[in-house]
């Protein structure tokens, strides 16, 4: 599965540019990433992580992606067929490069950018891009459907903390209702430029305006 591929077309929808190819910063190896962390990707507690290390004038980042989740997706590539087998490996993948590329995107303008902020933006992209490529596939899109499976059966990994729960709870509740209006006021079909427009605008949003952006539609 063509990782680079992904964030070009999340780059497309937003109309932002980096440098940074998401592939560069790959790494599968668990072991590694445990010595970087204190979580244990290598006993499945994760199969996706954004690893992220701040000096005073340095940024180290790197992504992990299970090499396991990433071998089934080349046999089975939702770009070219997306189903129910391969919906949720598609939607790790994709959160993954939905990080990657927000964190590198602000970075490049020197913004901060907030745990919840990165949570939140991966749910809107899951939603649109999952729809586009439904949309291409298929000619059709049951939006409704979509957005139960995305927002509502939802299981969240074990091994979360309090703070760790409410914030996955708040991107979903937030990104639930921003989607929902979405899906109210615009058609859900390719060059829509009224949907694309509100997409690019909000990504641009700090924190504080997406929330109170989201509050009123």
């Amino acid at each position: 599965m063509d990782l680079n591929a992904l964030q070009a077309q999340l780059e497309y929808i937003y109309d932002v540019r980096t440098y940074y190819r998401v592939e560069d910063f790959l790494i599968t190896d668990p072991t590694l990433v445990h010595k970087l962390t204190e979580e244990a990707a290598g006993k499945g507690q994760s199969v996706e992580a954004l690893l992220i290390r701040q000096s005073k004038n340095n940024l180290d980042l790197a992504l992990y992606l299970n090499q396991e989740l990433l071998n089934r997706l080349v046999g089975d590539n939702p770009t070219e067929l997306l189903h129910d087998g391969n919906l949720a490996e598609f939607w790790f993948v994709l959160e993954g490069v939905s990080h990657f590329l927000y964190l590198a995107w602000n970075v490049g303008f020197e913004r901060t950018v907030t745990q919840l902020e990165l949570e939140l933006q991966a749910e809107i992209d899951k939603f649109v891009l999952t729809a586009a490529l439904i949309y291409r596939q298929r000619g059709i899109v049951d939006m409704r459907l979509l957005r139960r499976t995305l927002f509502e059966e939802i299981r969240f990994r074990d091994g979360l903390d309090d703070i760790q729960q409410q914030r996955y709870q708040e991107a979903n509740r937030l990104a639930a209702r921003y989607c929902g209006s979405l899906e109210e006021k615009y058609s859900f079909i390719p060059r829509n430029s009224y949907l694309v427009n509100e997409l690019r605008r909000f990504y641009r949003m700090p924190q504080s305006h997406k929330i109170r952006h989201i509050r009123v539609v």
